[in-house]
């Protein structure tokens, strides 16, 4: 999603459109945080369970 948000921002010749980039921004940013908010208890249980003290 990354690469292709680049090639958004990068490809505008002449006047910037900078709504358009942050509206792609943001939906590039949206899809992560749903997804971590929606199993952010299964995160932290998972990342809980691989801190093994020895």
């Amino acid at each position: 999603m990354t690469v292709q948000l680049n090639n958004i921002v990068n490809s505008v010749q002449g006047v910037k459109e900078y709504n358009v980039n942050m509206a792609a921004t943001l939906l590039t940013g949206l899809v992560p945080l749903v997804i971590y908010f929606a199993s952010g208890k299964l995160f932290v249980r998972g990342i809980a369970a691989g801190a093994v003290k020895g």
